[in-house]
C-alpha cells in the first residue's frame, strides 16, 4: 500500500510517519462545494483514513466550472453533492472510508454531528460566515482543530485554528453582516484550487506533527499576490470563545423559518412531510427524484429538498418571502 503513496512519502518532512498518521486520521469536511470537493479529492488520493462529508445541496450546472469531480450528468439528475462526490471518490481510492451526510448544518445539529462522528479534524468548505462562527464555537467546545478557508472573486484566505488560538472570533470579533459571495461577485476557479490546496497543506503539517503554521494566508490569483502573516499577536485575552468558552450561537436554539441567502434567493424551512405532499401546494412539479423536487410557483423557481428545506429564487425582499411562506403553509393546513 505504501507504494501507492511513495511520492509523498519521499518528502522527508512528511515521510512514512506522516503517511501513517494520515491513514489513521478521520477528517470531517463541512460543505461539498468548491473548497470541500477539491479537499476531499486531494485527501482521498493521498490516502486519508476516513472522510465524513456533510452538505445539503444538489449539483447544478453553475457549479461545474469550479467544483471538482461533478459532471453534467450529475446536474441533469439533480443528485445531492454528497451522493455524486462519494461515487467519484470511491472510484479514485476504494481503500478510503467515505461517509456522507445529506443535511443542512445548523446551530441545532452541529454539536451532535461532531459528537456522533468524532472527527480528528474539520475542514471548512462553507460559504457563509454564520456557519463558520458555528464551526469555531463547536470545535472549540469539543477541542477539535479546524481549518478555515474562504474564496471569492480572485481572493482567498486560509488559517488553521487549534485550541491555542487565536480563533476566528479573535480575528473577527463581530460577524460580518454583509459580505461578498460567489453568486454576486463571482469566483475564479484557480483561487479555489489554491485555497483548498493550502487547507490540505495545513492538514499535512498537522498530521505529521509539525502543527499548524499559525499564519494567515491570503491569495489573489488574478493579481498574482500571496501573503503569509503571523497573527499570533491577534490572540484576544478576553475572547468569548477560546478564552471564556461562551458559545452564543450554539446556545441560541432559535430555528429561523425564513432566511436570506446569496443573491435573490430565500431559504424557507418546513417540516419534512411537505416533500410527500406537494400535490397540496400551489405549484407545478417540473422535475423530481428521491432527494429533491424542482417546482414552479408563478414566476419563481423552487428547489424543495427531502428534509423540508425550500430554496425560492427571484424573491426581491423578506416581505415577499414571508407572503410566499404563509401561502404555502396555509395550503398544507
Amino acid at each position: 500500500m505504501i507504494e501507492r503513496y511513495n511520492r509523498q512519502v519521499r518528502y522527508h518532512q512528511f515521510g512514512e510517519h506522516g503517511q501513517s498518521q494520515l491513514q489513521k486520521t478521520h477528517v470531517m469536511i463541512m460543505g461539498a462545494g468548491a473548497l470541500g470537493s477539491h479537499s476531499a479529492e486531494m485527501l482521498v488520493r493521498m490516502g486519508v483514513g476516513s472522510l465524513t462529508i456533510i452538505d445539503m445541496d444538489i449539483v447544478e450546472l453553475s457549479n461545474l466550472h469550479r467544483q471538482a469531480l461533478y459532471d453534467e450528468l450529475d446536474a441533469e439528475k439533480m443528485l445531492p453533492k454528497v451522493e455524486a462526490l462519494k461515487h467519484k471518490l470511491n472510484q479514485i481510492n476504494s481503500n478510503v472510508e467515505v461517509t456522507i451526510i445529506n443535511r443542512e448544518i445548523t446551530n441545532l445539529n452541529i454539536e451532535n454531528l461532531l459528537t456522533t462522528y468524532h472527527p480528528h479534524i474539520v475542514i471548512d468548505g462553507m460559504d457563509q460566515f454564520k456557519i463558520r462562527y458555528l464551526i469555531n464555537e463547536s470545535c472549540n467546545k469539543q477541542n477539535i482543530p479546524w481549518i478555515y478557508g474562504a474564496a471569492v472573486g480572485s481572493k482567498g484566505t486560509v488559517y488553521g485554528i487549534d485550541d491555542q488560538g487565536p480563533c476566528l472570533k479573535c480575528l473577527l470579533e463581530t460577524m460580518p453582516s454583509t459580505g461578498e459571495s460567489c453568486a454576486i461577485n463571482g469566483v475564479l476557479p484557480p483561487v479555489i484550487y489554491q485555497v483548498a490546496s493550502m487547507q490540505v497543506s495545513e492538514l499535512m503539517r498537522w498530521v505529521s506533527g509539525e502543527a499548524f503554521s499559525k499564519k494567515l494566508i491570503t491569495i489573489d490569483c488574478f493579481n498574482m499576490q500571496y501573503k503569509s502573516m503571523d497573527i499570533s499577536a491577534l490572540k484576544q485575552s478576553d475572547c468569548n470563545v477560546c478564552e471564556k468558552h461562551e458559545y452564543a450561537l450554539l446556545n441560541d436554539k432559535y430555528d429561523a423559518k425564513i432566511e436570506k441567502q446569496c443573491g435573490d434567493m430565500f431559504l424557507l424551512r418546513f417540516n419534512a412531510d411537505i416533500f410527500n405532499h406537494t400535490d397540496y401546494l400551489p405549484v407545478t412539479i417540473k422535475k423530481s427524484n428521491d432527494f429533491v423536487k424542482l417546482l414552479a410557483y408563478g414566476s419563481h423557481e423552487i428547489t424543495l429538498f427531502k428534509d423540508g428545506r425550500m430554496n425560492i429564487y427571484g424573491v426581491e425582499n423578506e416581505g415577499e418571502a414571508k407572503n410566499i411562506y404563509r401561502t404555502i403553509a396555509k395550503s398544507l393546513s
